[in-house]
């Protein structure tokens, strides 16, 4: 078998220098699967967001210096070491995530769990099956924690985000009011268009008075944050008592090892509830039945239009930093995707 070629993470005590610099092209023997493991050979794989704050060594995962990174992507298993499941994956196209604490995705094969691997429909193709797991599970689980909170509205901030846009739309096929915030002009159409109830934009002199009166208009009571800064407090400020921020990524490139910023008073008094999502950890902990039903739910809300990926670029080793630098200033153009 070939070589494993992939981009390594060079960890630097530099948290501002640019990307170029925390990459590197590495060349590793290919690694054969360890128990529970199956070997995939990679066809592409995307950046998001984490993949950014890992490189920046402030994710919630230690960066380890010279292993691939990349945390989801599409590849095609061709070895299993892990029971009956493992086996039947085999010769599978599959969507899939990184083993934490192991080399990830950005490269021509990768090793990962095969509970990390969910096989996939041939109507979906590489570029959306690539990223079927992070954003449109993500998407998924917080409207299902929302409405288990009873929601009948959520505030979404940095809505033209891919989770954005796929809460969005699957709010709509749920019946669940949509309040998006968005800090350019150029997004408002466009959220509107994809079927937002209201599109505020924060940069707005009255945006505060904006959102308390869309907030009362339609009794949003869940904000779905992936900002956790000064945007937090914000908009929690004009939400009822007993509202709840769903934390789930924090795009300000704060270099505040703690993060987040929120109301003491409003956790105190108006009894505001915050608590943390990060879709790794509800992977890990879910029976196999249990991811597959999500799988096959995702899958035909992807089928049915309720979820796209938008995509700004397939690249391959040569060109990905710089299509990478691109994405970690302008998200909303669309995903970046590695094809090795």
């Amino acid at each position: 078998m070939e070589t494993n070629l992939g981009l390594a993470l060079k960890l630097l005590e530099d948290t501002l220098a640019p990307f170029q610099q925390r990459l590197q092209l590495v060349e590793k023997p290919v690694v054969m699967p360890q128990k529970g493991q199956v070997l995939v050979k990679m066809l592409a794989s995307p950046v998001n967001p984490s993949d950014l704050v890992y490189l920046r060594g402030q994710y919630g995962l230690p960066p380890q210096d010279g292993t691939y990174a990349g945390f989801e992507g599409c590849g095609e298993v061709i070895a299993a070491n892990a029971g009956l499941y493992g086996r039947w994956l085999v010769g599978k196209r599959v969507a899939l995530s990184a083993q934490p604490g192991q080399d990830g995705l950005w490269a021509r094969y990768a090793c990962t769990l095969a509970s990390y691997c969910l096989p996939l429909r041939k109507d979906i193709d590489n570029a959306q099956g690539a990223t079927l797991i992070v954003n449109p599970l993500t998407s998924i689980c917080l409207l299902d924690r929302a409405r288990k909170l009873g929601a009948k509205a959520i505030v979404i901030n940095a809505a033209a985000s891919q989770v954005g846009k796929g809460l969005i739309r699957y709010a709509q096929k749920l019946g669940i009011k949509t309040l998006a915030t968005v800090r350019s002009q150029a997004n408002v159409e466009t959220l509107k268009a994809l079927g937002a109830d209201w599109v505020l934009l924060t940069s707005a002199e009255d945006f505060s008075e904006q959102l308390k009166q869309a907030v009362q208009a339609s009794g949003a009571s869940v904000l779905m944050d992936a900002v956790a800064d000064d945007d937090t407090a914000r908009v929690l400020r004009q939400m009822p008592a007993g509202s709840t921020a769903i934390v789930y990524g924090r795009l300000q490139e704060s270099q505040d090892p703690l993060g987040g910023k929120f109301s003491v008073a409003d956790v105190i008094f108006r009894g505001i509830s915050i608590e943390g999502f990060w879709l790794a950890r509800t992977l890990k902990h879910a029976p196999i039945w249990k991811v597959l039903n999500l799988n096959r739910k995702v899958q035909q809300l992807f089928a049915d239009g309720t979820f796209h990926t938008d995509i700004y670029a397939e690249c391959g080793f040569d060109d990905f930093i710089a299509a990478l630098e691109h994405y970690a200033e302008h998200k909303s153009d669309g995903k970046v995707l590695l094809c090795p």
